[in-house]
């Protein structure tokens, strides 16, 4: 209770700072969205209403894919986190039942479908009345009915999934039939089958509320897809790619898993070639602008024996001489990182960015310097070899190094 108290004067402080201030709220709309993120934690999230308000569409979709997404353990896939969904509604309800139902309605129907899945089961009521011949299904009804927070909307029943948030969530729904009907009769529809799909024609009522898998795996996979785009890594992909260089590469021909990863930036590059590094750098994952500091200060990243990091010095040779190709190595070590952060490497707890950032390169270093003594370089040409192997390649032969296939 005493960090709880100790933190809401510095967050009430902030919070006032940027509503009293009108040029922070454009600045505030200009904020890469783990930065502004980070700002709603800290000033805590129940109090963070009219800053949230002020965010754009894109802000608020790429926090919710921050900020809704848990892992038990370290390289574990992430899920939907129901509980921290009802907060947010809550927060978005201190701008109206209009407001909120409006900025839902913005967001993607795959991820709708999904949220609301997990806040309700969506229960066909003409199913219902079949099943309901069948005395036993008729009684399990009456249970979830009699115990359980219900409502009958139009042809369908919804049956709360959470104790938290109830009046939230209804209030919510309740908003988006009023402003947007047909998008909630598709979402109900949607949900709805998802849950009766398993039945058939001979279903019961006990299958239907086990049913709900496949509304997961889209949501997971639009989510994904969509981070790709910004240079996340998924779990999954993170601990296929580590799997992968416990073998050491013969080439430096790319992997697939490497290759598939940086076809889905591509598509942003090209939109604005001259623009995209620079918003990539500050966009989304915030290693990447820790790792543009590998070329140039030498204490910026590392413990201070990294000034003696051949790959550190050779990258920086890179940046002098060839910054496009110094750009594109910047994006593997990101990727690298990242595959660091989220792959399960440690079974304690997540790295924090920093130390994944440091780990990346040091294993780069080790595969750089295996490259070197295996082909008896000297030191002027270093550089050549990590152009030919680039990060990625000299990640792979340190991690195979440390972590040989069995």
């Amino acid at each position: 209770m005493s960090s709880t108290l100790a933190r809401r004067p510095l967050g009430a402080s902030l919070l006032t700072r940027l509503l009293e201030d009108p040029e922070l709220a454009p600045a505030l709309r200009a904020l890469p969205a783990p930065a502004l993120r980070q700002v709603i934690l800290r000033v805590g999230l129940e109090d963070a209403g009219e800053l949230i308000a002020l965010a754009t569409l894109e802000q608020l979709r790429e926090v919710f894919d921050e900020d809704l997404w848990r892992s038990a353990q370290p390289g574990e896939d992430e899920v939907f986190d129901a509980v921290r969904f009802v907060t947010w509604i809550e927060v978005l309800l201190e701008g109206g039942e209009g407001f909120v139902a409006d900025r839902l309605a913005e967001l993607s129907d795959d991820f709708l479908v999904f949220a609301v899945s997990q806040l309700v089961r969506v229960l066909d009521l003409e199913i219902l009345t079949v099943w309901c011949a069948d005395p036993s299904e008729e009684d399990l009804l009456n249970q979830i009915v009699d115990t359980a927070l219900c409502q009958e909307l139009d042809e369908y029943l919804l049956v709360s999934r959470t104790e938290w948030g109830w009046d939230a969530v209804l209030a919510t729904l309740l908003a988006l039939d009023e402003r947007h009907p047909m998008l909630l009769r598709g979402v109900l529809s949607r949900c709805a089958s998802a849950t009766h799909e398993r039945l058939g024609s001979a279903g019961n009522l006990h299958a239907a509320l086990r049913g709900e898998d496949r509304l997961l795996e889209d949501a997971r996979a639009e989510r994904d897809e969509r981070r790709a785009g910004r240079g996340y890594v998924s779990p999954a992909d993170a601990r296929a790619f580590l799997a992968l260089a416990r073998t050491a590469p013969a080439t430096p021909e790319p992997d697939p898993l490497s290759r598939a990863h940086f076809r889905d930036l591509e598509p942003v590059a090209r939109a604005n070639p001259r623009a995209a590094p620079a918003a990539a750098l500050s966009e989304a994952p915030p290693l990447r602008r820790l790792l543009t500091q590998a070329g140039g200060d030498a204490g910026a990243l590392d413990p201070p024996e990294a000034a003696g990091s051949l790959f550190r010095q050779t990258l920086a040779a890179v940046a002098v001489n060839d910054p496009p190709a110094h750009q594109r190595m910047v994006e593997e070590l990101a990727y690298l990182a990242n595959v660091l952060l989220v792959g399960g490497t440690s079974a304690t707890r997540a790295p924090r960015p920093a130390e994944a950032a440091e780990r990346a390169l040091a294993l780069c270093d080790e595969g750089l310097r295996s490259l070197m003594n295996e082909r008896g370089c000297d030191a002027s040409e270093v550089r050549a070899l990590l152009e030919q192997w680039g990060p990625v390649g000299a990640f792979r032969l340190g991690w195979a190094a440390r972590h040989p296939a069995d």
